[in-house]
């Protein structure tokens, strides 16, 4: 779940402040009928966007699908450091990337992204090169293309978001699709994999690779580097506790944990769209900072209506576990943690999209914090019921986060 350009088109935006009294108006709304046609084109744009975004980001779980059979031969840390090199790196550079691209161009900021997935190959690579055998596997060549395609396969998902290329990239990866289906079928898919990868990430890096424009990567402004520093917290966060909790997952039982992160994901992008996409009308509806300020906070309290569902059946899933035989406890656990973090990854995102990156980056890294601190504890439970109860206290937390955050409408975009 990348931030967009769709979800930042906000920023930088603010509610007219009344320079004569309480009664002043934005200059946005000057009239009831221009109100009314700014808006109705575009009103349910968020909703396609974010249809949109989630076909992008299924890119890579084709690519896994398809890449089953090498995976199997490497040692299990091979996936997860992958994720966890490529995710951060992908959250990093999409937060910038948006940025330099709205100043310098979509070439700029594909030069952008690709010197920092460059970086991340060479350092994927290093890293493959020096692990011991047991971490990587017999082939420790097999090792080093499959961390390449991922991080490939995420380089095309960024650049595609930070470019605005997303419906060309869904139709690009549809021969990842194709793959997957033959592999889940048996067929051998050989190198046509590396191949469909390589050709998605072409025409993402279009804006660069076409008219073979050569350049240094853009200057990142001091707000540039902060943006992608929160970005870089919240990536690497979020692909720990992915990582956690797939690998404490009962072997043989990870679709629990990965069908409603999966499911939750699609519905939640699109609460949070609807969310900015509301706080952007209120711009230009509101007639006053007080009418902006009721404007957000009925839409919050809409939101976090919409995110209390997955901390209530998370919650429930968690209580159920109890009562099942030893044998099932574990794939309604690994439920139920799927559940809590696909939630906790929208209020992230949401508290990122209005612009409170570093409470948003907070959030994020209390997960892993917790579960670090947890082993010189006292606490019984093992590794995923721990688990769930840090992804319950930080979705209950980030919940009461994003109804304080209403209390500060000046920051709000």
């Amino acid at each position: 779940m990348t931030i967009s350009p769709v979800r930042r088109r906000t920023r930088g935006r603010r509610p007219a402040r009344p320079r004569h009294g309480p009664a002043s108006t934005p200059h946005r709304s000057s009239s009831p009928t221009r109100r009314g046609c700014r808006r109705a084109p575009a009103r349910h744009a968020y909703l396609t966007a974010a249809v949109l975004r989630c076909a992008v980001y299924l890119g890579p779980l084709s690519v896994a699908v398809a890449a089953a059979g090498p995976l199997s031969r490497v040692a299990w840390p091979i996936p997860l450091v992958t994720l966890l090199i490529g995710w951060t790196a992908a959250q990093a550079l999409t937060g910038t990337g948006v940025a330099v691209a709205r100043r310098s161009g979509p070439a700029a900021a594909c030069r952008l992204v690709g010197s920092g997935f460059a970086a991340a190959a060479g350092l994927w690579s290093a890293l493959v090169w020096v692990a011991p055998r047991a971490l990587v596997g017999p082939d420790r060549g097999l090792a080093l293309v499959i961390g390449l395609g991922g991080l490939a396969t995420l380089a095309t998902v960024t650049a595609a978001l930070v470019t605005r290329a997303e419906a060309a990239i869904v139709k690009w990866t549809l021969p990842c699709w194709l793959l997957a289906v033959a592999a889940l079928a048996g067929l051998p898919v050989g190198t046509l994999l590396p191949a469909a990868i390589v050709a998605a990430a072409v025409r993402a890096f279009k804006p660069l690779v076409v008219p073979g424009v050569r350049g240094r990567p853009p200057r990142l402004t001091r707000a540039d580097r902060h943006r992608g520093g929160g970005y870089l917290v919240i990536g690497a966060s979020q692909a720990v506790c992915v990582g956690v909790l797939w690998h404490a997952t009962p072997a043989g039982s990870t679709l629990p944990f990965w069908l409603p992160l999966l499911l939750a994901v699609p519905i939640l992008e699109a609460l949070i769209g609807w969310h900015v996409d509301q706080v952007d009308a209120g711009l230009d509806t509101s007639e006053s900072v007080a009418d902006f300020g009721r404007h957000v906070r009925t839409i919050t309290l809409v939101t976090l209506a919409g995110l209390l569902p997955p901390l209530a059946v998370g919650v429930a899933l968690a209580i159920a576990a109890d009562q099942v035989p030893p044998a099932m406890r574990g794939v309604v656990q690994s439920a139920a943690a799927g559940m809590l973090l696909g939630g906790v990854f929208a209020i992230t995102f949401l508290l990122a999209a209005r612009t409170r990156l570093a409470v948003a980056a907070a959030v994020a890294a209390t997960p892993p914090l917790l579960l670090a601190a947890l082993p010189i504890l006292p606490v019984a439970a093992g590794d995923l019921p721990n688990a769930v109860g840090v992804l319950v206290v930080t979705h209950s937390a980030g919940l009461l986060v994003v109804a304080l955050t209403v209390a500060d409408d000046r920051r709000t975009s």
